[in-house]
């Protein structure tokens, strides 16, 4: 009990960010899944794999104690699943704006274009804060 006492006493605010982008990472990945895990034309497995590589990268540096580095990982990782997701989700959205066949964006398009844009965001502010006290 001590031991993450210890832990949990040296660490900033900014790991506490780290650990909720970790969470909406998780959050994001599950819903991209969910959402075109059945209509492989719109899914990227690969961006899936990225955001679950980078959550297990960053957990093992923090595990590690190297906490700095954590949040470039998640950025890069998030940064890497969005472009796979806008590579692959490019054809809806050129139909859904000429009107060919849909007239209107679905609802999973709109909450994987939402999550992945404010994951984006706060994977990057995130890079900036501090991680642990001793960190100058």
């Amino acid at each position: 009990m001590e031991k993450i006492k210890n832990f949990f006493k040296s660490k900033s605010y900014g790991f506490y960010v780290t650990v909720a982008v970790v969470l909406l990472t998780l959050i994001t990945s599950i819903v991209y899944a969910d959402s075109y895990g059945r209509n492989e034309r719109y899914m990227s497995w690969a961006g899936f794999a990225v955001m679950l590589a980078g959550i297990f990268v960053a957990a093992g540096l923090t595990a590690f104690k190297r906490c700095e580095f954590a949040p470039p990982v998640l950025a890069l990782a998030n940064f890497v699943a969005m472009m796979l997701y806008i590579t692959n989700i490019y054809n809806y959205v050129v139909v859904v704006m000429v009107g060919i066949d849909i007239s209107s964006f679905s609802t999973q398009f709109i909450a994987c274009t939402t999550l992945f844009a404010i994951l984006l965001v706060a994977s990057v502010a995130n890079i900036f804060f501090k991680q642990s006290k001793e960190e100058k």
